[in-house]
Parts: C-alpha cells; sequence; structure tokens
C-alpha cells in the first residue's frame, strides 16, 4: 500500500467516525425519544458510520450494493427532513412520490447496470431531487412569518450542511468513471472535507432545535420574516 493510497484511508475513517458526532450531540443536548429529528439524525450518524467504516473490507463485488445502499440511505434521511420540515401537504405529497420512484429506480439501477466503482448517475439524480427540497423549504419560510430568524432554525443548518456538502462533491461524483485514479486521489479527499462540515452542521442543527423549540416557528405575527443575515 502507497503513501497516497494510507492518507485516502486515513481521510475516509476520519469521515466515517465524524457521523458520531451526531449520537454523541443527541446525548449531550438530552434529546428525547419523541423528538424525531434528533432521533433520526442519531440513529442516521450510527448507521452511517457503520455502514462506511466496513467498506475497505468488502469483496469488490459487494462494493456497488454498498453505494446504492448508502446513497439510498443518505436520500431518505434528507427527504424525510424536507418533508417534515415543510408545511404544504401537496409539496410533502410529491416529495413521498417522489422518494418512492427513486427507490424504485436504485433498485432497478443495482439489477441492471454492470458499475463497479461509483453509481455517479444515482448520485446525481438525489444531488438534484434534495436541492429542489431545499429550495421549497426556504420558498416557503420566505412566504410563512414568524417571531424567529431562519437561522434560528434547526432545519437552515441541515439545509446548509447539505448545500455545503452536495457543492463540494456534486461534480466529483458525476465525473467519477470518467477520471483516472490520480485525479480520484487528488480531488477525493475534498469530498471528505464537505462531508465533515456537513456532520459538525447537523450536530449545530440538533443544539438550535434543543434551544429554539419548534413551537416559536409556529407563532404568527404581522411584521415580515426575517430572512436576513444582518
Amino acid at each position: 500500500m502507497d503513501k497516497v493510497q494510507i492518507i485516502e484511508k486515513l481521510f475516509f475513517y476520519i469521515v466515517a467516525f465524524s457521523y458520531l458526532i451526531l449520537p454523541l450531540s443527541f446525548l449531550l443536548t438530552k434529546a428525547k425519544k419523541a423528538e424525531v429529528i434528533p432521533l433520526v439524525l442519531a440513529i442516521y450518524g450510527l448507521v452511517c458510520c457503520a455502514v462506511l467504516s466496513v467498506y475497505f473490507e468488502l469483496p469488490k463485488d459487494l462494493k456497488k450494493i454498498h453505494h446504492t445502499v448508502y446513497t439510498s440511505l443518505e436520500y431518505v434521511v434528507f427527504a424525510f427532513i424536507f418533508a417534515y420540515n415543510i408545511q404544504n401537504k401537496q409539496i410533502r405529497k410529491l416529495i413521498f412520490w417522489v422518494s418512492i420512484l427513486f427507490l424504485i429506480f436504485q433498485l432497478v439501477f443495482l439489477l441492471m447496470t454492470g458499475y463497479t466503482r461509483l453509481d455517479s448517475l444515482s448520485i446525481g439524480v438525489e444531488t438534484i431531487l434534495v436541492l429542489i427540497y431545499i429550495f421549497f423549504f426556504f420558498y416557503e419560510s420566505a412566504k410563512t412569518t414568524t417571531t424567529q430568524y431562519i437561522y434560528y432554525h434547526y432545519c437552515f443548518w441541515i439545509a446548509v450542511g447539505i448545500l455545503i456538502y452536495l457543492g463540494g462533491s456534486f461534480f466529483f461524483y458525476i465525473l467519477f468513471e470518467k477520471l483516472t485514479k490520480e485525479q480520484v486521489d487528488t480531488f477525493g479527499n475534498l469530498t471528505y472535507l464537505a462531508e465533515g462540515i456537513k456532520n459538525v452542521l447537523f450536530a449545530l442543527a440538533m443544539f438550535m432545535y434543543k434551544k429554539h423549540p419548534m413551537r416559536s416557528f409556529n407563532q404568527k405575527q404581522e411584521s415580515v420574516p426575517f430572512l436576513d443575515m444582518i
């Protein structure tokens, strides 16, 4: 194993174990099992840590399944969080049915394709769908009057974390099949950085969830929503 591979594995495992920040934050905030989002994030962190930590131990043939499982898990968690926070029932139904179609697509993609490196197409579709959900969340927030600044809303930090994560990895994953091994080694570590930042912001979101209960965002007032960051 050369030096580059050792460094790559080191960064990979750092990111994998960074997911443990989420269950740790769940415990530190003393969140209750009835608090859905903190619980979902804590479970997400534990499962992702477990799934990623065994990646290099898997046979080559199983890595394709691993990619699909990880992408599907990530999508389901992101879609659930935004569906949970978007109040418009039609959009929530849309997210539900689109998610069903995406998971069916994932299964068909797994059975029909012969890719052994990375499911770039699935990641591209996932990214576009999640970005649309983030747009719906911010659009609805802009139309809703509240007594709190939007950056007090825990989902704001989840959205920012996902935007950094997707923005830092989208083109890398889309072009992954066309990259040489040297290019993958060079640019791959940047995606680990974006993913680590995402996990930190998710942990911050859990603390914001505890500090600013959702009921404060449901109180109506006549002034315009506080969407400025000043």
